[in-house]
C-alpha cells in the first residue's frame, strides 16, 4: 500500500496521551507500508480564496486522523480528504447535550437531563431564573451533576448538593453552554469505558475512583480489564451509541443505573487509550488502522 496519512493535533495541548497515540498509531500503520506524519492545528489553517478553501498542509495526503477538537478546521479538512473520525461525528460527539438527544432519538437510554437555555444578557429576569432552578431541583432533586457541553478528562464536570450550591453555579456558567444530569448513585466513582472500532467492542476498562465521583482516569480512577466479564447488554448499547453518532471508533462511557440496567453516559470520538491498552493487553491501535485501512 502506498497510502499517506496526517495526524492533526491540538496546538496547546501537551497531554502525553496523545503522543502516545500518534506513536502507538504509526507504529502500527509501518508494516502495510503506510506513513502517518504529524502536524498541529496552527499549521494547517486554511486560506479562503474567493470560493475555494486551500489547505496547502493537505497536500499529498490520502487521509486524516483528527485529534483535535476544533470543528471549524474539521469541517474545512472534511471537504479535502478523507477523516477518521468525519466532521458530522465529532459535531455529535463534542457535544454532550447534541449526544444525548441524538442517542435518545435512537432508544439508547440515558440519564434524565435538562439543558440550560442560552443565556446572552448578564441581567436576566430573576422570576425566569428562580422558575427554572425551582425545575432543576424539582425534577433531578440533589445532588445533581453539572456539565459543561464541551469538555473532556471529568475537568468541566462537578455534583451539586443544595440549592445554593445551584444558583452559585447557574451564574457562574450561564453564558456557558452546560447541561443538569440525574445522578445515579451506583455511578458513583464506577463505570465502564468500551472501546468500539468499526461497530465492534474491542477492549472494556472497568474504572473505579473511590476518592471520587467521576471514574476518570485522569482523576485517579484505578481501570481493570472488563472486556470477557461485562454484560452482553453493555456491548449492545455501546455499538448502538457508535452507530448513532456515526463514529468509526469511540471511547463510550456506561453505567448501572440503580436498577441494575446500562445507562449511556458519555461518547469521546478521540479516546485516549494509554490506560485501557496497558490494563487489557489489546492492540487497540491496530484495530483502528485495520479500519481506516479497510475505508479508504
Amino acid at each position: 500500500m502506498s497510502f499517506k496519512g496526517l495526524c492533526v493535533m491540538n496546538s496547546y495541548s501537551d497531554n502525553p496521551n496523545n503522543e502516545y497515540k500518534y506513536h502507538r498509531l504509526k507504529e502500527e500503520f509501518l508494516p502495510y507500508g503506510v506513513k502517518l506524519d504529524k502536524a498541529d492545528a496552527l499549521s494547517l489553517l486554511p486560506f479562503c480564496y474567493g470560493d475555494e478553501i486551500v489547505i496547502e498542509r493537505l497536500i499529498g495526503y490520502d487521509f486524516v486522523i483528527y485529534l483535535d477538537k476544533d470543528n471549524y478546521l474539521a469541517k474545512a479538512i472534511s471537504g479535502k480528504v478523507k477523516m477518521f473520525n468525519s466532521y458530522e461525528s465529532l459535531v455529535l460527539s463534542d457535544d454532550k447535550m447534541l449526544s444525548i438527544l441524538q442517542l435518545e432519538h435512537e432508544g439508547v437510554r440515558v440519564p434524565l437531563t435538562i439543558p440550560a437555555p442560552l443565556c446572552y444578557v448578564e441581567n436576566n429576569s430573576k422570576e425566569k431564573e428562580k422558575s427554572f432552578l425551582f425545575s432543576l431541583e424539582k425534577n433531578l432533586g440533589f445532588p445533581m451533576v453539572f456539565k459543561e457541553n464541551h469538555g473532556s478528562l471529568g475537568k468541566q464536570v462537578k455534583l451539586i448538593s443544595s440549592r445554593e450550591e445551584l444558583e452559585k453555579t447557574y451564574h457562574e456558567y450561564k453564558k456557558i453552554p452546560h447541561l443538569y444530569e440525574k445522578f445515579l448513585s451506583k455511578h458513583s466513582g464506577h463505570d465502564f469505558r468500551l472501546i468500539v472500532v468499526d461497530q465492534k467492542v474491542v477492549a472494556v476498562m472497568e474504572r473505579i475512583n473511590e476518592n471520587d465521583f467521576r471514574s476518570n482516569i485522569a482523576l485517579g480512577g484505578k481501570g481493570k480489564d472488563a472486556t470477557d466479564t461485562i454484560p452482553e447488554s453493555f456491548k449492545k448499547m455501546a455499538i448502538k451509541a457508535s452507530a448513532a453518532l456515526k463514529l468509526d471508533y469511540a471511547g463510550i462511557d456506561i453505567a448501572m443505573d440503580d436498577n441494575g440496567y446500562p445507562m449511556f453516559l458519555e461518547a469521546n470520538g478521540n479516546a485516549f487509550f494509554t490506560e485501557i491498552e496497558k490494563v487489557t493487553n489489546i492492540n487497540i491501535a491496530n484495530k483502528i488502522v485495520k479500519m481506516i485501512l479497510k475505508r479508504l
